[in-house]
């Protein structure tokens, strides 16, 4: 099974946010996607960092400006998933990042009291 390999300043993301959110007092929101209120960030968990990246490690979280991804592409890779399931994964634009987080951040908005820090790579 070949493996997918960030190289240089590349960021390789999975779990792209894409679905309705839930706000921290229980209020669903749905998602945007497809309508033109939907062209904001997302967050997405860092795969894998070229060696040019680094202020981002694995397993964080980044808070990426619209349309500062690829579509993304459907691999199996061990690395995923020990089962062999397939997942999505997109190229994010080091230049669109606009915050990090070292857990996935569970509010619409980003914020001082969530553990994100915002940052330019």
């Amino acid at each position: 099974m070949a493996k997918i390999t960030a190289y240089s300043d590349n960021i390789l993301c999975t779990d792209g946010d894409f679905g309705d959110q839930t706000t921290q007092a229980g209020i669903i929101i749905k998602s945007t996607i497809g309508k033109v209120d939907g062209a904001v960030p997302r967050w997405f968990k860092v795969f894998e960092v070229g060696p040019d990246v680094t202020d981002l490690t694995p397993g964080q979280w980044v808070y990426v400006e619209y349309g500062r991804w690829t579509e993304g592409m459907s691999l199996t890779d061990d690395r995923f998933d020990t089962e062999g399931n397939v997942s999505k994964v997109w190229k994010v634009d080091p230049k669109g990042c606009l915050a990090i987080a070292d857990e996935k951040p569970d509010t619409v908005n980003i914020g001082d009291n969530m553990g994100v820090r915002r940052k330019t790579l």
